[in-house]
């Protein structure tokens, strides 16, 4: 299933009540208990981006058990995939910021990846990018990965094609390597689920 959220910047409504909805729910397919993953790609296009990839090692305390294993083997996956591309990447805190935090407070595995949002991208940062990717594609140190969070500003206009285009082909090896595991359920769970 793929879902779009709505009223994130207002609670993370929309993925809430898909959650509350899921939980309720005895059809089989939308059922919480048919849920094995949730993969968040919450804004991946920033224009002075980041790489940046969930670190379901830095999940809240409160986090159920079974979905950190899972959580971890998915942020593995993607950093994998940025090492084999010879890319730099950065990890990002598991904060509950975003629309995976109901599905990760239900036990359900999540993982994603960010290309940042009001967060101020580090000199060490840009070394860095500009090094792996090329000298003047590392963007702007000492401003926000994207000045347009949540203004009028953010449009398609307003995004960097080169980190979008990394994040988009990340993801996508992640959901093919995903597919093609026999048992994903116990993939994602080998303790429990």
């Amino acid at each position: 299933r793929f879902c779009w959220w709505g009223a994130e910047e207002l609670g993370l409504l929309g993925a809430d009540f898909h959650v509350k909805q899921a939980k309720n729910s005895s059809i089989v397919g939308e059922r919480l208990s048919d849920y094995l993953i949730n993969l968040n790609y919450d804004t991946i296009g920033s224009p002075n981006y980041m790489l940046g990839i969930y670190d379901g090692a830095t999940a809240r305390n409160d986090t159920p058990s079974q979905a950190l294993v899972g959580s971890i083997k998915i942020t593995a996956l993607f950093r994998d995939w940025f090492i084999q591309q010879n890319l730099p990447y950065d990890y990002r805190d598991v904060s509950g910021r975003s629309d995976y935090a109901p599905f990760l407070a239900e036990g359900i595995v999540s993982g994603g990846l960010s290309a940042g949002t009001d967060g101020i991208k580090t000199q060490n940062q840009r070394d860095r990018y500009d090094q792996m990717l090329g000298q003047g594609l590392g963007g702007i140190s000492g401003i926000m990965y994207d000045p347009c969070y949540h203004k009028a500003c953010d449009t398609i206009q307003n995004i960097n094609i080169l980190g979008y285009e990394k994040m988009v082909k990340a993801a996508a090896y992640v959901l093919e390597f995903l597919g093609r595991e026999e048992d994903l359920k116990t993939w994602l769970y080998p303790f429990t689920k």
